[in-house]
């Protein structure tokens, strides 16, 4: 994105600039397939921490121009640069004192020349069969409204935990629910010590109900992890089942989380590891064990 806000065209720096330093809505317009574009563009600057709303510019002289305050920051986007509904009311946004940002298919054109801010976004054809239908040029203003969206979120310092605060819903609004209060704990925790034999080590794994064990220490710090898949290879070695304790059979030292993390941490950490790990014992920061979660759960509303 660095490389976005350098970029050598003329308008795209100081529109990222200008849109960064708005403190009321971005405004964004388009006619047909680009009113589409815009419509999409306002979503993507919303969710990326932008106001942005989509105002139909055929609308907008019949009363939609209400939703134009002063000195807003519009965005327009056309790809002939010469949209009539757009360019009948540029006089009415001028004079409001609104910032006028062309993302254009044509930099030399009607609205070129009345913008602040040109970005050109020529493409050479469209890419249907007869070159007419708006394809290529969609496209490339949907990605360069994108691009636009994105550098400002940066500029501003609009972090994962903002995104996640204005996805309240679905599995994006679940990673912010911190572990804590979806892991087992208290006498729900499968809880072994070092010498703990496999026979006792079985009947802690099954009352608990999670296939799994951890071996904590006199002072329940964690020392390892037991999943029904270590016992099974355990058993496959050939070593001698009746002399077996939990230290010689748990993984060391375990995956953890931390007991202030919240769901997206936790995914984030499981899609990063290589081991399809299912059970997850969570830790404080001295160490102890506090909790375990069953990590396939943590998707599921």
């Amino acid at each position: 994105m660095s490389d976005f806000l350098h970029h050598p065209l003329p308008g795209i720096s100081d529109a990222v600039t200008l849109i960064a330093r708005q403190d009321q809505p971005v405004i964004l317009m388009g006619v047909g397939k680009s009113g589409h574009v815009a419509a999409k563009l306002a979503a993507t600057f919303s969710s990326l921490g932008t106001a942005a709303l989509h105002v139909n510019a055929a609308e907008a002289a019949h009363g939609d121009l209400g939703a134009i305050v002063s000195h807003s920051v519009v965005i327009l986007l056309s790809n002939s640069g010469a949209t009539e509904e757009i360019v009948r009311i540029m006089p009415l946004l001028k004079a409001r004192g609104c910032s006028l940002i062309g993302i254009l298919g044509r930099a030399d054109s009607p609205l070129g020349r009345a913008v602040d801010h040109v970005i050109p976004a020529e493409v050479e054809r469209e890419a249907d069969h007869i070159g007419m239908a708006p394809t290529s040029s969609t496209t490339l203003h949907l990605a360069v409204g994108d691009a636009l969206a994105v550098a400002v979120s940066r500029m501003r310092g609009f972090t994962r935990e903002d995104f996640l605060r204005h996805h309240p819903a679905g599995l994006l609004g679940r990673q912010m629910i911190p572990v804590a209060s979806l892991m087992r704990q208290g006498e729900d925790l499968p809880k072994v010590s070092r010498t703990t034999s496999l026979v006792d080590l079985l009947t802690v794994m099954s009352s608990k109900r999670l296939g799994a064990a951890c071996v904590v220490d006199r002072e329940d710090r964690l020392l390892g992890l037991i999943v029904d898949g270590d016992v099974r290879r355990y058993f496959q070695s050939g070593n001698d089942i009746h002399t077996a304790c939990a230290e010689a059979i748990m993984q060391a030292p375990p995956q953890t989380v931390a007991s202030d993390a919240t769901v997206g941490d936790v995914l984030l950490l499981r899609s990063a590891t290589s081991a399809a790990w299912q059970v997850a014992p969570v830790v404080d920061a001295a160490g102890k064990l506090v909790g375990v979660l069953r990590t396939n759960e943590l998707t599921q509303g």
